[in-house]
């Protein structure tokens, strides 16, 4: 028998261990499994079971399919429980069927050092970022114990990423990515990775990190074929791992934009440009109001969204801000060209964006740049009013090109058409005007495109 290292089980499980010798006459063996190290426990207790008891019964299962006698398997059983190190973190506890008072944690918390009996963890702590949460899970993983099982720099690992219950692929496998990326940083070897929900408690929204120690075997067990359906038939190599995640340097903003100079994004030939040039500190000044505005009004959009679309249009717009700031920010001038200011908000809205938003306007302020590197080539003068005036409309047709939504659709078109239109027989003041009203005639509309067609007009 294998067994979690909790009070109850080892007294239950002892029973039947008892009970299995006394009436059946039955040789039983018992290995108990206690490799939680958030928990240093004391000489009573010790440390509780986690799901690393899940990789015990795996080798020792292999062990037995041999046909070895029950010593043979308890030792390789005992080794494995020996040598390895579970440590957990969750956003809540998990729901207990039929219990009407639920014990929960405040939003914006994680505790760590959860069990999986819904027992509390080991400290709370405000939510930090994906990288910083993941990097205190470690901390406890590695923590040099002067009782128990170390690692050292020349081992080679096994890694199992445990889903506690409430998580999704797609996060579970986000943190995986992490972990994974952290450990080789630190200079372990993780030759083996397994992701997935092998020891869960209920519905926690929580993970736990296990390090087995390997030898020959150890790996050979670990490795072998199994009928069990729930276990993984490919135990990734993470050479193969290392190979498929391409990590992007680290950002300090949200924005998920790589730092880079601006030079790299426009034409190595956008000196012959300068016909058309603004003062670098009017355009800094610029960048500055439309960053304000936009974080200003980001929860409300987003909040908009939430109830008519799918929650992220004032984010993904925050991301396209906060990418042009961190690109412009990278230019060094005393000006930039027309065709360089539209160039680098084509750049923000490409790589900070994403999504349906990120690419129309991606599309359209591409082909606002166009237009003016093809204006300023030419050998007429024009005005900075009438160079934007031409660029604008030419990028409202090119996006015509890609897009079906027009003025009635309820979009963005809605405002976006008649600024251009406006703009081209009036001033800029009454352009906006005529965007502001586009913007607010969409209250009554009835939405033909987009994911708001899809929902009820009741819900507004």
């Amino acid at each position: 028998m294998i067994v979690k290292n909790y009070t109850g089980d080892k007294l239950n499980f002892g029973l039947a261990a008892e009970k299995a010798k006394a009436e059946y006459g039955r040789n039983v063996g018992v290995v108990f499994v206690g490799e939680d190290v958030s928990v240093e426990g004391n000489s009573l207790v010790g440390q509780r079971g986690l799901a690393g008891v899940v990789l015990v019964l795996k080798v020792a299962g292999a062990k037995a399919t041999k046909g070895v006698v029950l010593e043979e398997v308890m030792r390789v059983a005992q080794k494995a429980a020996n040598r390895m190190a579970t440590a957990a973190a969750s956003l809540d506890r998990c729901s207990v069927p039929g219990r009407e008072n639920q014990e929960s944690l405040p939003f914006g918390e994680v505790e760590y050092g959860m069990g999986i009996h819904n027992e509390p963890g080991v400290r709370r702590e405000v939510l930090a970022s994906l990288e910083e949460s993941i990097e205190k899970v470690i901390n406890i993983l590695l923590a040099e114990r002067t009782n128990g099982w170390n690692m050292a720099a020349n081992m080679d690992l096994a890694l199992m990423i445990n889903n506690l219950g409430g998580l999704s692929q797609l996060e579970l496998n986000v943190i995986a990515d992490e972990v994974l990326s952290q450990l080789q940083k630190r200079g372990l070897n993780i030759k083996k990775l397994m992701v997935g929900s092998f020891l869960t408690c209920l519905d926690a929204p929580g993970f736990s990190v296990t390090l087995l120690e390997l030898d020959i075997e150890i790996e050979e067990l670990l490795d072998a074929p199994t009928s069990a359906p729930a276990w993984p038939h490919t135990i990734w190599k993470t050479d193969v791992v290392r190979s498929q995640c391409v990590r992007l340097p680290a950002m300090k903003d949200h924005s998920g934009v790589l730092h880079e100079r601006v030079e790299d994004y426009v034409a190595s030939d956008s000196s012959r440009y300068d016909l058309v040039a603004i003062d670098i500190g009017v355009v800094a000044e610029v960048v500055d109001a439309i960053e304000k505005s936009t974080v200003e009004d980001e929860p409300l959009i987003t909040k908009y969204d939430t109830i008519a679309g799918d929650g992220d249009c004032g984010e993904t717009l925050l991301n396209g801000v906060n990418a042009l700031v961190r690109l412009f920010n990278g230019y060094h001038g005393p000006k930039m060209t027309l065709y360089e200011i539209f160039r680098l908000a084509a750049t923000a809205a490409e790589r900070g964006m994403g999504g349906t938003s990120g690419a129309i306007y991606a599309i359209f302020l591409n082909a606002v740049s166009t237009s003016l590197a093809k204006s300023s080539d030419s050998s007429t003068s024009k005005s900075v009013p009438e160079l934007l005036k031409q660029a604008l409309l030419e990028g409202l047709q090119d996006l015509y090109k890609y897009t079906l939504a027009r003025r009635g659709h309820r979009t963005l078109m809605d405002a976006l058409i008649p600024f251009v239109e406006t703009l081209q027989e009036s001033s800029l003041q009454e352009a906006y005007a005529k965007a502001r009203q586009g913007a607010e005639l969409t209250k009554n509309m009835t939405a033909t495109l987009g994911r708001a067609s899809y929902v009820s007009k009741t819900v507004f």
